[in-house]
């Protein structure tokens, strides 16, 4: 096997890794501790649409999720998001 091969490989690897863990849901108790959170007193809004698999600007204050290091949220422009904290990007978008 040549390397320009393993290379092609081992790109599509990664993609396909990265896009099966933005696709993952978390767990239930990720959602629901998101969904009844209590909002901040101010309201924080971004010109920026919210998108899953982007992340949110450095501006957006990401709160993490007891117990659950993989996760973090933020309440932007009225919708509850759930966050990696490491990239700050959006997982899900709670409706």
């Amino acid at each position: 096997m040549n390397l320009r091969t393993i290379g092609i490989a081992a790109a599509v690897l990664m993609a396909s890794s990265a896009a099966f863990a933005q696709s993952a849901k978390p767990p239930e108790k990720v959602i629901t501790f998101v969904q009844k959170a209590p909002a901040p007193k101010e309201r924080v809004v971004i010109k920026e649409k919210i998108v899953v698999g982007q992340p949110l600007p450095d501006t957006v204050v990401i709160t993490p999720i007891p117990d659950e290091t993989g996760y973090s949220y933020a309440i932007v422009n009225d919708e509850r998001v759930i966050v990696e904290p490491s990239t700050r990007k959006v997982i899900q978008v709670i409706k």
